[in-house]
């Protein structure tokens, strides 16, 4: 049998493994048999990501050639996601024309400077370098929203255009500005990464979380010594808490500064320390004190942390009956086999919005773009 005797079927199926752009182009021009058969299959693609990934929903260009904009505007008439990228050698006036046509688009990655997420009227996500709400067509719209170079300042002028947004990642500057925007209500996961070239500059990002009355989850990283926060101001809601560190230096201000800090959050369930974080035995015996919720603890980054301070924590929770997962250094390899569903996968998105699955075991950049819903 030659292989154009094999049945339409067959080769449906075949092709529904081919997830790189390229090679489905390459088949493309095959014939036409083959031509119909692979835009029945693109048909079904609702993500094209500039990462490599393995699921017929997908197709990645990551390496690819220069693209003829045609070609993707014949093969993609589905999508939900789309990131556009001049690594596909790809014009910007033919990203516009491709974007206007997928009515389904929910949303994009634009890594071009110019802001094609203006020719998308139903966009619910968007990640972008920086962003001006009024080049969106419907901002109310945005329920996720990724920016990589951000300010608090611009977020409090911004902040009445997305009062819908449910997840927020943004990377800021400091020194920045105390937030004195709007009430982010519905608000639940917020991502946050700080760079600072100066040890005494405030981080207020703390202080932006206490504008986020329902927020739910937390992954902040930062790399200074000074932190502004108001210790009156109790967060009922949030159960997921990361903290990555980076610079810090003085062993003592820290520890006063996160048992400050900790009180805030009387609910926590579960906290990950990443990165520079200097606490000790003494101070894990303290922090179960203080967050009487907590049932998961991973701080295997902390180099200070030993085997005394789990024997601790085994015989506080069977004095008190509670249950704490807690992982150091010396049995960091146990998350791994205990909680295989809480992913490390460096991935563009990520199927379900879901925090922990998703986020807690993760550095800041390697967090997925957007969190899709798993109706999407």
């Amino acid at each position: 049998m030659s292989f154009n005797e094999i049945p339409d079927d067959c080769l449906l199926a075949i092709f529904d493994y081919i997830v790189n752009l390229d090679d489905l182009i390459n088949c493309f021009k095959v014939c036409v048999k083959w031509s119909n058969l692979i835009a029945e299959r693109t048909k079904k693609v609702k993500y094209l990501i500039g990462k490599r990934d393995y699921s017929s929903d997908y197709v990645y260009y990551q390496g690819s050639r220069r693209i003829d904009s045609t070609y993707l505007g014949t093969l993609f008439t589905n999508l939900k996601i789309a990131e556009l990228s001049p690594k596909l050698d790809y014009k910007v006036e033919d990203a516009i024309k491709f974007v206007r046509k997928q009515e389904s688009l929910k949303g994009l990655i634009n890594r071009f400077v110019v802001p094609i997420e203006k020719y998308c009227g139903k966009l619910e996500m968007l990640s972008v370098a920086n962003i001006n709400p009024k080049n969106l067509r419907n901002s109310s719209r945005i329920k996720q929203l990724v920016i990589w170079s951000y300010s608090l300042a611009a977020l409090e002028r911004d902040a009445h255009h997305l009062a819908n947004m449910e997840r927020l990642k943004i990377q800021i500057h400091v020194p920045d500005t105390y937030y004195d925007g709007p009430v982010l209500e519905k608000l639940k996961i917020l991502e946050l990464s700080s760079l600072s070239f100066c040890d005494a500059d405030f981080f207020h990002g703390f202080q932006l979380m206490d504008s986020c009355p329902n927020l739910q989850s937390a992954h902040i990283s930062m790399n200074t010594n000074t932190w502004f926060f108001d210790e009156t101001f109790k967060h009922e809601f949030l159960q997921d808490l990361v903290l990555q560190f980076y610079g810090l230096d003085d062993e003592n201000d820290n520890w006063n500064n996160l048992k400050r800090l900790f009180k805030k959050f009387p609910n926590l369930k579960h906290l990950a320390l990443k990165g520079h974080c200097i606490i000790t035995d003494e101070h894990i015996e303290q922090l179960v004190h203080i967050l009487p919720n907590l049932v998961l603890l991973d701080v295997s980054e902390c180099q200070g942390v030993t085997q005394r301070a789990a024997d601790y924590v085994k015989d506080y929770c069977k004095r008190y009956g509670r249950s704490i997962k807690f992982y150091f250094n010396g049995n960091r390899d146990e998350i791994d086999s205990d909680l295989p569903q809480l992913s490390t996968k460096h991935e563009a998105i990520s199927r379900g919005f879901d925090f922990m699955k998703h986020c807690f075991r993760k550095i800041f950049f390697t967090l997925s773009h957007f969190l899709i819903p798993i109706d999407y």
